[in-house]
């Protein structure tokens, strides 16, 4: 299966106060817009190579928990147990391709879903999502795929004035996340994207398996008492010249220099 990462979903009660924070850091954001179907709204944080971080917002509680988006249901679950990151997503060019693939390998595609908002500028950016239908009983998620309306070679050349940041350019090079289940959940990404075995060390966090994926690194820990979660729980961001632990509205950002 050949995809990209995309973006990484950060659930936040104000987008527009953790996009602030941000540009004190020395990084470039940006605001989104309203997604008035699903009762959300967001700020954005692109980095290199077209992927972003999205802060969440959710406006209209009772929209949000009865427009069907997989995603936005998910975020509302989330909602119960805290702010923090909820989800990330792959872009592909051919979103129906993907979903046969899906298929084929035994899985169950949910959509895709449109979405669409519009642009400062006027210009109405449209995008379609596909999900995974959870069979995981909980013990991790998987992610969604998403392509957007334009090519990314359009994308590339709309949105690199959005990548330079002042603080120098910057790369989302990895994410970290609880699972229920350790071999479980990297045994189900292994058979989503026909992955090798996994590359295994200890960190501050405990013991991790690592799969490559997309161009990111994405690391897996065993839930325990402390963290009875199968959410991201952190992402690294290199490139800075400074080196520092941001951690903000339960999310970690790991900042570290190229």
């Amino acid at each position: 299966m050949h995809v990209a990462f995309d973006h990484l979903v950060h659930l936040v009660e104000r987008p527009e106060q953790v996009k602030m924070a941000f540009e004190q850091w020395g990084l470039a954001a940006i605001h989104g817009g309203r997604h008035p179907s699903w009762g959300t709204y967001n700020a954005l944080c692109y980095v290199e190579h077209l992927r972003y971080i999205e802060w969440i917002g959710i406006a209209d509680m009772q929209t949000a928990r009865t427009c069907g988006n997989p995603l936005i249901t998910q975020l509302v679950t989330d909602r119960q147990e805290g702010n923090g990151f909820s989800q990330f997503a792959f872009r592909t060019n051919d979103i129906e391709a993907v979903a046969a693939q899906l298929k084929s390998k035994g899985f169950t595609p949910v959509g895709p879903f449109p979405g669409s908002r519009e642009r400062d500028d006027g210009k109405r950016l449209t995008w379609s999502m596909l999900f995974i239908e959870d069979d995981t009983d909980g013990v991790f998620r998987y992610p969604f795929f998403i392509q957007w309306g334009d090519r990314d070679d359009v994308r590339m050349n709309e949105l690199a004035p959005l990548m330079r940041h002042p603080i120098g350019s910057v790369s989302l090079s990895s994410i970290s996340l609880y699972t229920l289940g350790l071999e479980r959940a990297v045994n189900g990404y292994r058979r989503l994207f026909d992955l090798p075995e996994p590359d295994v060390g200890r960190d501050e966090a405990g013991a991790y398996a690592e799969l490559a994926v997309g161009g990111i690194a994405i690391r897996f820990y065993e839930a325990d008492r402390r963290h009875p979660s199968t959410r991201p729980f952190s992402c690294r961001l290199v490139g800075m010249q400074e080196q520092r632990r941001i951690e903000i509205d339960g999310a970690t950002y790991i900042v570290s220099k190229p």
